[in-house]
């Protein structure tokens, strides 16, 4: 890769969704009049309860962090709240853990980084600006699992194999058996493995958290803002190996966390009633939009979470052009013209709306 062609990887915007004020722009409708379901994220967000004015107006205790570390534990079925760090986000980690991690190699200078694709495109810019060389594999699903198990084979220690599991955007899932497989090859050749769990709580079971002792040089990643509908608060987890896991907290440093954050996301965590009767809604509710979209257009479905759903069909781009002239946002996507993804409606009037505005495509 030529110095033009990184800077250009380092800086070219990437198409993420919910970018409702481009659209706004494009189609001269108000941002405050779209529908955005261009996104992964719940639209009904768990329960905020009342935020005491204290934790606005003060810095976060460590009382309070430690005890929502408690409650991640207990979601995550960590072994131990240690292996847990807190950040301000997913995305805060995928920026730092590239510079960070080469403070735990011998030497990074022909380290390189393989991203199981098609997926979030920040992975492999936020590694490429750490100064890593990059592999990026465009594979098929079913060929994930193999492909990520031969570069392990073979790879020289300190190489990094990045996956997303469930896959973004297409939603394809790994066994967790397979990644304790690949985990276990990883720490035995002296490589890494990371593995973002974003998409992971609809079926938390698939989770390799809980089996993080076993995999010393595993990082996993989790996001609190999209299955509990709140991107806005801003907090992300990494699990791994205790001794990394201090060494990164103190990386990001004290009161990463804001206090609104960590009362919210402490309450959410143990609300178990909350987030059983969410796992039945969100199935359901991709069920009903699968039957909606397949019903009334040519498309098909081709895979999927239950927090979004992935369609294939020649008539994407125009599909997504008919919704957004009636102020509803899909997910395209710049690998795969074929292909569109679409966000969960929340409300009844939400439903309608999507409802209305696919019955009248043609």
């Amino acid at each position: 890769m030529t110095d033009d062609q990184t800077q250009s990887k380092h800086h070219t915007p990437i198409n993420h969704g919910g970018a409702i004020d481009t659209a706004a722009k494009r189609y001269n409708i108000p941002a405050k009049n779209w529908l955005d379901l261009s996104t992964g994220i719940n639209p009904v967000s768990c329960p905020l309860g009342k935020v005491d004015l204290a934790h606005w107006q003060r810095l976060p205790l460590s009382a309070e962090l430690d005890a929502l570390k408690q409650a991640a534990k207990a979601y995550y079925r960590t072994p131990t709240t240690k292996h847990i760090v807190c950040a301000p986000g997913t995305q805060a980690l995928i920026q730092t853990i590239p510079f960070w991690l080469k403070d735990q190699m011998v030497s990074t200078a022909e380290t390189r980084v393989h991203v199981m694709g098609p997926t979030y495109g920040e992975h492999e810019r936020c590694w490429l600006r750490a100064g890593y060389q990059i592999d990026c594999h465009q594979t098929r699903p079913q060929d994930r699992y193999e492909t990520a198990k031969a570069i392990l084979g073979t790879a020289k220690a300190g190489t990094v194999v990045i996956l997303v599991n469930p896959n973004n955007p297409d939603g394809a899932m790994f066994a967790s058996a397979d990644i304790v497989a690949l985990g276990s090859l990883a720490a035995a050749c002296g490589c890494w493995l990371v593995v973002d769990e974003a998409f992971m709580d609809c079926t938390p079971d698939q989770s390799v958290c809980a089996n993080i002792d076993q995999l010393p040089t595993t990082i996993v990643l989790r996001s609190f803002g999209k299955f509990f509908g709140l991107a806005g608060a801003r907090l992300g987890c990494a699990v791994m190996n205790i001794d990394l896991a201090s060494d990164l907290e103190s990386r990001i440093g004290p009161w990463a966390i804001p206090g609104p954050t960590i009362f919210v996301g402490t309450n959410a965590f143990l609300d178990t009633h909350w987030q059983k009767e969410t796992r039945s809604r969100l199935a359901s509710d991709a069920l009903r939009l699968d039957q909606m979209v397949t019903g009334n257009s040519e498309l098909v479905l081709s895979g999927g979470t239950d927090l979004f759903r992935y369609y294939d069909g020649a008539a994407c781009s125009a599909l997504a052009d008919h919704l957004a002239q009636r102020g509803i946002l899909v997910r395209l996507f710049d690998h795969d013209v074929n292909k569109v993804r679409f966000g969960l409606p929340g409300t009844p009037s939400d439903w309608k709306r999507l409802e209305d505005a696919m019955a009248s495509w043609v």
